[in-house]
Formats: C-alpha cells, structure tokens, sequence
C-alpha cells in the first residue's frame, strides 16, 4: 500500500489516478474533498458529522492500493494503520487522539483521558516534532510510504512502554509548559499577549490553566504579529483583523493570519491587535 501526500486537490487526485483502488485520510482542501475510490476518511468542514479517521476499524482497507492525505498526524496515522489493518488496539489512547484533533490541545484538560494515554500522546508528539512530514511546496505528490512506516514503528514503540520515547514527551511537555510561562505578557479579557522569538499561537491556555479565546503573539526578533482563534473565529477571522490594521499585505486565514511579510512591528502594535480582537469577540 503506497501513502501519498499533497497540499493540492488536483495533484492528489491525479497522483491517485494512477491506482485503480484508493483510499483517502483527510484529504481535505477546505470545503474540498478527494474521496478514494474505495474508503473515504474525512471528518471536517461540511464532514464534521464524520467519526475521526483513528477512530476507523481495522479491515477497511482490503484491496486498497494507494492512499492520499493531505497532511501526517496522529489522526491520519490512525486512519492509515486502519486500512493497513495493523491499527493498535488502544481504544482509549485514539479516543484521545480524536479529542485532541477535534477540539484542540489547548483542549487537553476536558478530554477526561488517563495520565498514561497522556504521557504516550506527548511521546507522541515529541517524535513528531522531530519527524515531520511536509508535503511538497510546489503543490506536487510526494510519496511518503517510508515515512508512514516510520511513525507505525514510533507509535508501537510507544504504546509498548519504550522508556526513551516516554522521556522524551515528558520533556517535550516540560518545555512546552517553560514557553507557556516564559512567553505570557498579559491576559486581557481572554486575549492572551504573548512575546517571544519562537511560535506561540498554539498556547491557548495559560500557566494558571485559564482557556482564552484567541492568542496575539508578537516575535520581537522579526517584528511580526500573529493573531490566532482557539475556537471557531468570528466574522472576518483573524485575516479580517490583521488586514484592518495593517493592510492587505497582511495574510493568512480565518483561524490563524499575521502582520506583513518584512514589516517590522512592536510590542505596541500587538497590543492594537489585543485591542482589535476583543472588538470583535
């Protein structure tokens, strides 16, 4: 079975043409969908009613020759090593999984999951972060089977108790929680500020556990500003919002949109956009 990656609708497909049966996990291009000729997993947009791709049995997949996907994480995984019929039985473990792809990880401290399952997802997520997987920036089809492979192995191995992997996310979930601390300017009306050389939209909930509604994050080496939604935006998005202020060389999407490219901006500006999201929440 051969996995298959683009960031582009049309490459998929045609890459997948060349299979006489296919299957897709999470082949989704916003409100687009490449379905496979046999088994289609896709759960967002106008498939939101869909069960997660991990959560998909073992046995789907028998006859399926190619697999397309879009992107490579621990939901597509799932969904990968179910049409392999190699998924571990681990049913709490991709419950958590589905949880974190659905609601978020800033979400983590609803999902009710057991520490274990926890310290296996941040083991999870701490490999990853050292294997990652792009698909190709031109828009092509990249084969990523080995790569597949890799994280099969990677998950067994976790899932079995290697204490290196487990450490590993430990200390993945330590540095994690340092930046939460280090990078925190201020909370204002669930908006937090945060400054730091690094990336920092992802951390939505703050060292004291408090959950916000959106994340401006100002890097003071580059100058940029970054304003991201935990949840569902409102109208405009974030892209909305930064092309306000800073006109329509600022980019990004509902969800998550910066400052322009090469702009160098300041602490100050970061807080216009705190200003300018509570506006609009």
């Amino acid at each position: 079975m051969k996995f298959i990656v683009s960031n582009n609708a049309d490459a998929l497909a045609n890459a997948l043409a060349a299979f006489g049966r296919t299957a897709t996990v999470e082949a989704e291009f916003g409100d687009v969908c490449v379905p496979g000729s046999l088994v289609t997993l896709a759960h967002h947009g106008s498939r939101a009613a869909n069960p997660a791709p991990c959560a998909a049995p073992n046995g789907i997949g028998e006859g399926v020759e190619a697999v397309g996907l879009s992107h490579l994480d621990l939901d597509a995984l799932g969904g990968c090593l179910a049409l392999l019929g190699r998924k571990p039985e681990a049913d709490a473990f991709w419950a958590l999984a589905a949880f974190v792809d659905v609601r978020g990880p800033h979400r983590l401290a609803e999902s009710g999951a057991s520490e274990a399952d926890l310290a296996r997802l941040h083991a999870f997520w701490a490999w990853s972060a050292e294997n990652r997987v792009f698909p190709p920036r031109d828009g092509g089809a990249l084969d990523i089977t080995e790569a597949v492979e890799a994280a099969a192995a990677a998950l067994a191995a976790i899932l079995g108790g290697d204490a290196d992997l487990l450490a590993a996310g430990a200390a993945f979930k330590e540095a994690g929680e340092a930046l939460n601390a280090a990078s925190l300017v201020e909370i204002v009306g669930g908006v937090l500020l945060r400054q730091h050389e690094g990336f920092v939209n992802h951390l939505y909930t703050s060292p004291a556990g408090e959950v916000a509604k959106a994340v401006v994050g100002f890097n003071p080496a580059t100058g940029s500003v970054t304003v991201s939604f935990a949840d569902a935006p409102p109208a405009g998005g974030a892209v909305g919002i930064v092309q306000k202020l800073w006109g329509p060389l600022a980019g990004g999407h509902a969800g998550i949109a910066g400052s322009p490219r090469g702009e160098h901006l300041t602490l100050d500006d970061a807080r216009a956009a705190v200003a300018a999201v509570l506006a609009v929440l």
